[in-house]
């Protein structure tokens, strides 16, 4: 089993759309830390002609890095889309993990379980939307471009063991975001267990605990929770990256794709460089200390 280490285009989002950093320079920077492959997000592309597609996907492999796919939301049943509406955002990412040559395309619910906590039903309609859309696109898109459901901050982990089990193909697994079961209250660690054995590939990122005080510090009102990169926070990652070392792979021999997420950037700070060599050098770490593999 080989993990091979990317990076997530939203680690550039800020500066990608103030146009202070274009795409092609995100790829150079990139393959000149040493990754494997860059993950698309669909957005930082959604402008671009399929000529355009073509000739980032040949600078890439000029640069010796693999493209992977984020699309975005596949629907909210709670803002009324349909089972078609899923199907033509499906159709639409399949269509561009085709044209750049990504294996699959990763897909979100894009509700926030913080906001459905007091109403379980609602909670209920989401996974059944999810199961019903995923159910269809197998039986109706053609192709053999994996979809890849993120356990972002909405299901639980056994939530999505049953969406996974509920559609029931090998064309629908988990993209596994080490850290987004901290948004639904859960154990990282917990979570990673269960969904590893399901998932080809995923995010990596970590994150702080800030205190809210009153004003005069006396007692807190709250905490933050805030992403950061990964080696930045309070994170296990040593046992996170230590179950997807040691869990058998869904595909067999295709190396497990983890990419960097770096969520915490801003416009007009070019900090990407540095902060994403730190990361990538611990991961390197962690993936080669005893019972890893590279």
């Amino acid at each position: 089993m080989r993990i091979a280490l990317g990076v997530d285009t939203l680690s550039y989002h800020c500066r990608l759309e103030n146009h202070e950093i274009a795409l092609e320079d995100v790829l150079r920077e990139i393959a000149d830390l040493g990754a494997a492959f860059t993950q698309f997000n669909a957005y930082h592309v959604r402008d671009r002609t399929d000529r355009s597609l073509e000739s980032l996907r040949a600078l890439a492999s000029e640069l010796g890095l693999d493209i992977t796919l984020s699309g975005d939301v596949l629907g909210r049943a709670g803002d009324g889309d349909t089972v078609d509406d899923g199907l033509r955002r499906l159709r639409d990412w399949i269509r561009l993990a085709e044209t750049v040559g990504s294996p699959f395309v990763r897909v979100s619910s894009g509700f926030y379980r913080a906001e459905l906590y007091a109403f379980p039903e609602r909670i209920a309609a989401e996974q059944r939307y999810l199961i019903d859309t995923l159910r269809r696109a197998v039986e109706v898109l053609p192709g053999d471009t994996q979809i890849l459901l993120e356990n972002h901050s909405d299901f639980t982990g056994e939530e999505y063991s049953e969406i996974i089990q509920g559609v029931d193909s090998p064309r629908v697994g988990v993209f596994l975001d080490l850290i987004n079961p901290i948004s639904s209250l859960q154990d990282p660690l917990t979570v990673v267990r269960q969904l590893a054995p399901l998932a080809p590939s995923g995010h990596v990122k970590d994150f702080r605990l800030v205190s809210q005080y009153v004003e005069d510090k006396f007692h807190r009102r709250g905490f933050d929770v805030r992403w950061c990169y990964p080696g930045e926070g309070v994170a296990d990652l040593t046992s996170l990256v230590g179950v997807l070392t040691s869990t058998p792979r869904p595909d067999g021999d295709a190396p497990y794709r983890l990419s960097v997420e770096g969520l915490d950037n801003y416009p007009g700070v070019a900090d990407q460089r540095e902060r994403l060599a730190a990361s990538l050098e611990l991961l390197k770490t962690l993936i080669n200390q005893p019972g890893g593999a590279s």
